[in-house]
């Protein structure tokens, strides 16, 4: 049975800067086609390296297993196998979840996700027999972080 991704986006700067960067390089591709009248190999490269950015953004997703949670990101570095019963609290609110547990930085991190699948990243974690947290509707909870 193939296991089911639950896609999301971090918190609402670094996605602006990613997907502006991202975006930068489209824009490059397309001022370097203008400056041809015929179909150039240096703009088919970066629109190239503009798809692979488009692709490594959407690289970014959760997996609920029996025991763990497996926070996918673009960097090996930041990538996160936490287990179900470490996870302490989840906030939901209208664009965003708020996951908080001690594998994590700052002991909490954002993830932007779609109303589709949020709620059913939401009924596939509750469904799990280790998970214990606490599931908190938060209609307060915005997709920027507050320090």
């Amino acid at each position: 049975m193939k296991k089911r991704v639950y896609h999301w986006q971090p918190e609402l700067s670094s996605a602006i800067i990613y997907w502006s960067c991202t975006f930068g390089i489209l824009f490059l591709s397309l001022i370097l086609t203008l400056e041809h009248t015929r179909p150039y190999l240096i703009s088919n490269i970066v629109l190239g390296i503009f798809f692979f950015f488009v692709l490594l953004g959407h690289n970014r997703y959760f997996i609920v297993e029996d025991e763990y949670l497996i926070i996918h990101a673009i960097l090996p570095v930041r990538r996160k196998k936490i287990t179900l019963s470490a996870i302490e609290i989840i906030r939901v609110g209208s664009k965003c979840i708020e996951i908080k547990a001690p594998g994590f930085k700052e002991e909490t991190q954002m993830f932007i996700m779609t109303k589709k699948n949020k709620t059913t990243f939401i009924e596939a974690i509750k469904n799990q027999t280790l998970f214990k947290a606490q599931i908190i509707e938060d209609p307060d909870l915005t997709i920027s972080k507050h320090y």
